[in-house]
């Protein structure tokens, strides 16, 4: 059906095909394409609910695309606007064009000005696709006879109307999660559904944010009754077939706290100097089968979280932490790949299959640096591993520098790590970055995904790809227009944009203080990575071939691609194959990539709360930080300790400044801000419920942010 449908859009772009209703537009096409008309009628059906095909006059229809109208979701400000969020740039609805449509609406939208890529396109609501189940998280007020929600979300200005019939036991001040119903006189007007209690309780943060992301957190009695029907031992008598390889020297590297242990690695050489790669993956699969109550509560998810010092996990303890977790000294089933790799980093001979493994140690990152920067001590008690840790040492650097000889991006960004206390009160924010051990083990795990990737892609097997499509020129454009305002120097083909091209900028920012923020900017320029069922190579990685296959325990497309490969090596092609699991693939990469972003979204919200708890005991104070942001509305600055807030521009009283959107930045007569500045500021207030820093501009400082 997927197939018949393209084949439809291919036809109905091109051309419009003016036939009353689709029952005519189906015998035109069925004849046209030589397709079975009921076959047609329906997929024309589906194409309509989807938003592809639309009627623009009565009883007429034509491909969305070849009308100009775009898809997207609407996120409900309250204001006397909206926008419909779409992956070209957010779309502003004023309010008497959203139709009918609420907050989390899948709609479709005629733009009426702008062009794409452009922020400020505004557009008007032809239909509602999709109704949302979106809710919304706050603090409820009760009023005598009726109650009202203040949003926690940012820019949702209309407290929430809450009628007495639709309190629901909620409490004055309580958070509580409400549904929207319907709007009143343009007032949103919603129903609590849930009480989640009060605001001050520990724990209660975290639960808002839970919440509002719509986060399963429990799982349901029959998934974990499947899960703890498995054996916590392996027997290798059950599996004849596979191969055992438990007397290989193994062993798995992760963080110390890490629980979920799905990769081993094993490393020798041969006799022409040549490394012998092992990488060594849990093979959930062999628990997790297809349309399980396990593998449907695995797909809902999509993939494990992970906030503070909590994970909230893809699959049950009893298999993510237990049988399915490579831990040492216990017989485990996986899914090797063995490469031989050669002294430049280039695959010459690899293999997958099904293995009985036995991972000799469980090492940490910090141990595995020690070993690499010479610490006699941890040398000496780790003698039998010591020199497999420097020999995997030197294979990761050799294919770090083939990523990079390649074109490899390779970001300079710090993340942050928020230290709690016993109450989840934030004490300590820790910058984290990549060392010598943690390379090691991402070299390794991106070698293998792409080995695989090759494999499966020359086999023409249906697969899910981890993709990164190259940059769109117009923010390609914006990026080179803001780089060429900081002073940095570059000379490049602007209409095909190369990996190697933006790591030959990185490079050259490289000692420079405007690094950071060229890093940053660049970054946001690119499109975002996601799961298809096509091979479009990564851009940000400059590979042809490249999949997520080392996570099955946290990520449901390496799961997936696990049960297809396993599939695969015992000759299934005919299931593999079938029209069932094709469009079970395709739904399946949908699906990861929308709960992926759930999943960040989740994240962040939790470190921006936190980060914003953190700061609120400063108020009044003043600290340095750069400019890391600029809009029509003021600029943004990040501070050392990675904490970002925000100086509105209606707080400068020393000048009046406009918004130069080509150089990102704030001008006024005698003055300027721009991305990349130092600046002193002062903490001005932090709104938890918004998660949102406000800052007081000090002074700018006179640090040099460009090579003179």
């Amino acid at each position: 059906m997927e197939n018949l449908k393209e084949e439809l859009l291919e036809v109905l772009n091109k051309k419009f095909i003016n036939h009353k209703g689709l029952s005519k537009l189906a015998d035109v096409l069925s004849s046209m394409l030589h397709k079975n008309k009921e076959d047609v009628m329906q997929a024309l059906i589906e194409l309509e609910k989807s938003g592809d095909i639309y009627e623009f006059t009565k009883h007429k229809y034509a491909s969305s695309s070849s009308l100009g109208l775009v898809k997207g979701k609407v996120s409900y400000s309250g204001y006397n606007y909206s926008f419909v969020l779409n992956e070209d740039g957010d779309i502003f609805v004023q309010r008497k064009n959203l139709l009918n449509s609420m907050d989390g609406d899948t709609v479709l939208v005629k733009i009426l000005s702008g062009e794409v890529g452009n922020k400020k396109r505004e557009g008007k609501v032809l239909k509602v696709l999709k109704k949302s189940d979106a809710v919304i998280v706050g603090t409820f007020t009760r009023i005598k006879s009726y109650g009202y929600v203040k949003s926690d979300r940012k820019n949702f200005d209309k407290d929430i109307f809450i009628d007495v019939a639709n309190i629901n036991g909620a409490k004055d001040g309580e958070k509580v999660v409400v549904e929207l119903i319907s709007t009143k006189s343009g007032n949103p007007v919603g129903k609590v559904v849930e009480v989640i209690g009060d605001p001050n309780a520990v724990g209660t943060d975290i639960k808002c944010i839970l919440k509002q992301y719509k986060v399963i957190d429990k799982f349901p009695d029959g998934v974990l009754q499947e899960a703890r029907s498995f054996a916590q031992e392996v027997e290798k008598s059950n599996y004849p077939h596979r191969r055992d390889i438990t007397d290989m020297f193994m062993f798995t590297i992760d963080g110390a706290d890490a629980k979920d242990l799905d990769d081993a690695v094993s490393l020798q050489r041969d006799e022409k100097g040549n490394f012998i790669l092992g990488v060594h993956i849990a093979d959930v699969g062999e628990y997790v089968r297809y349309e399980s109550k396990l593998d449907e509560s695995a797909f809902e998810r999509g993939t494990s979280i992970y906030f503070l010092n909590n994970v909230i996990p893809m699959l049950p303890k009893e298999l993510s932490n237990g049988i399915c977790s490579l831990n040492p000294n216990v017989d485990r089933l996986a899914l090797s790949v063995i490469m031989k790799i050669d002294a430049t980093g280039n695959v010459i001979e690899s293999e997958v299959f099904e293995s009985i493994i036995n991972s000799n140690y469980r090492l940490d990152y910090d141990e595995t640096l020690e070993i690499i920067e010479g610490n006699k001590e941890t040398q000496n008690r780790l003698k039998e591993l010591t020199p497999v840790i420097l020999d995997m040492y030197e294979l990761s650097q050799i294919l770090d520098k083939r990523r990079r000889d390649l074109g490899s991006l390779d970001f300079d960004l710090p993340e942050s790590k928020v230290i709690v206390d016993s109450n989840n009160k934030p004490i300590e924010i820790q910058k984290r970055s990549t060392t010598k051990s943690t390379k090691i083990i991402e070299t390794f795990m991106v070698i293998a995904n792409e080995v695989i990737a090759k494999k499966f892609e020359d086999a023409k097997i249906p697969f899910i790809y981890r993709v990164h499509e190259k940059p769109d020129a117009e923010k390609m454009s914006t990026f080179f227009n803001f780089i060429s305002s900081l002073g940095v120097k570059f000379n490049l083909d602007k209409k095909d944009i190369m990996p190697m091209d933006l790591q030959k900028i990185l490079t050259s920012v490289e000692d420079l203080p405007v690094k950071g923020v060229v890093n940053m900017i660049m970054l946001r320029s690119l499109k975002k990575a996601k799961y298809i069922e096509k091979c479009l190579g990564h851009f940000g990685m400059a590979l042809t071939y490249y999949c997520h296959f080392t996570s099955p325990i946290r990520r449901y497309p390496d799961l997936c691609i696990h049960r297809i490969i396993k599939e695969y090596l015992h000759n299934n092609k005919t299931f593999i194959t079938s029209p069932k699991m094709i469009g079970f693939v395709s739904k399946a990469a949908a699906k990861a990539s929308e709960m992926e972003k759930n999943a960040e979204d989740v994240e962040r919200a939790v470190t921006d709360y936190k980060k914003c708890e953190y700061m609120s005991q400063f108020i009044g104070d003043h600290f340095e930080g750069i400019i890391s942001g600029v809009n029509a509305r003021g600029f943004f600055v990040e501070l050392e300790n990675t904490c970002e807030g925000f100086v509105s521009v209606s707080t400068l009283s020393d000048d009046f400044y406009d918004f130069d959107e080509r150089t990102l930045t704030l001008v006024g007569k005698k003055n300027l801000y721009r991305i990349g500045e130092s600046v002193e500021v002062e903490v001005a207030d932090c709104n938890l419920s918004e998660r949102k820093i406000n800052f007081n501009i000090v002074k700018k400082l006179n640090k040099k942010t460009t090579k003179v």
